[in-house]
C-alpha cells in the first residue's frame, strides 16, 4: 500500500506535493509523456472534488472540459472542469531513498478562482476516499496510504 507523509501547516492544514500534467489519453500516440509540474495542494477532506486554481491550471496547461456551477455555503459560481493526471510521490521502505510517483489519470478538477500564498489546489475526497489519512499532531505531520 502507498504511502505519502507531509508536514501540517498550522494556518492551513495538511500540505501536500501533488503533481498534475495534462492527460496523457489526450496526447498524440508514441509522443513523450505530459511534463508533471509539483504544485502545493491541501488535503482538503470538506472539498468533495480535487480543485485547482485557475492560474496553475492555465500555467500547467490542462485542457478545460466542461462547465459547472460550484457550491459554497455562501454562494454558487460558474467554474471550469478541467482534466488531468494527478500524481502522488511515495516510498517504500525496502527502498530507502527511491521515490515513487503513483499517476491517477483523467481525473476530473474543478477551477478554483481565488489562489492563497500556501497552496495551488485543494487535494479531495475523489483521490483522498480511496485510502485512509492519518495525523499526528505531536509531530505535526499527517499521511496518507491508498
Amino acid at each position: 500500500m502507498p504511502c505519502s507523509t507531509f508536514p501540517i501547516d498550522p494556518l492551513y492544514g495538511p500540505v501536500i506535493d501533488i503533481g498534475i500534467a495534462a492527460p496523457l489519453s489526450l496526447a498524440p500516440t508514441g509522443a513523450p509523456p505530459p511534463p508533471i509540474t509539483w504544485i502545493k495542494a491541501i488535503a482538503d477532506t470538506g472539498c468533495t472534488h480535487t480543485s485547482i486554481f485557475t492560474d496553475a491550471a492555465k500555467k500547467i496547461g490542462i485542457p478545460v472540459i466542461s462547465k459547472t456551477t460550484v457550491n459554497s455555503t455562501t454562494q454558487a459560481v460558474p467554474a471550469d472542469v478541467y482534466l488531468a493526471d494527478l500524481f502522488l510521490r511515495w516510498s517504500h521502505p525496502w527502498a530507502p531513498g527511491q521515490v515513487f510517483e503513483y499517476p491517477f489519470r483523467d481525473r476530473r478538477m474543478l477551477e478554483l478562482i481565488r489562489s492563497t500564498p500556501a497552496n495551488e489546489a485543494l487535494l479531495g475526497m475523489d483521490i483522498m476516499g480511496i485510502g485512509t489519512m492519518y495525523v499526528n499532531g505531536q509531530n505535526g505531520t499527517a499521511t496518507f496510504c491508498w
